[in-house]
């Protein structure tokens, strides 16, 4: 019996030992979590309205008459700042995510319905210019 519970416990070390030896491994990479998506404050990109205008329209458009819209270059860390400027006509919309660095320079749309009742929000990437999020009630 003795034998066996050693023999138990020498197995469970030897997997807790080699299951930490993976994750040291793993988080000594030196890879950053944004190495996707890394810092880029310092860059210059078009002024968010000439994005806009470059848009597919099968991907945003603002509503004819919009109660609101808003059209913002912001860091990444700022998305949720922006999108929080049209709670009171949808709803609490938020947007979270990794890979990003929170200084990378995004923009964020929000179009509001002539009553109040729709509300779109697009955001992408300003370097990449692909969409990040887009999303409709």
């Amino acid at each position: 019996m003795k034998k066996i519970t050693s023999i138990t416990l020498i197995a469970v070390l030897v997997t807790l030992f080699a299951l930490n030896v993976q994750g040291f491994a793993q988080s000594n990479t030196g890879e950053e979590p944004w190495s996707k998506y890394p810092d880029n404050s310092t860059m210059k990109f078009k002024d968010v309205d000439s994005m806009y205008d470059s848009l597919d329209k099968n991907q945003y458009v603002e509503f004819e008459n919009a109660k609101l819209n808003i059209r913002e270059k912001v860091y990444f860390k700022d998305i949720n700042t922006v999108l929080s400027k049209a709670d009171m006509y949808g709803g609490k919309s938020r947007h979270g995510g990794e890979g990003y660095h929170p200084k990378r320079q995004v923009y964020v749309f929000v179009t509001v319905s002539q009553d109040g009742k729709n509300v779109t929000t697009a955001i992408f990437d300003a370097e990449t210019k692909r969409p990040i999020s887009i999303s409709s009630n």
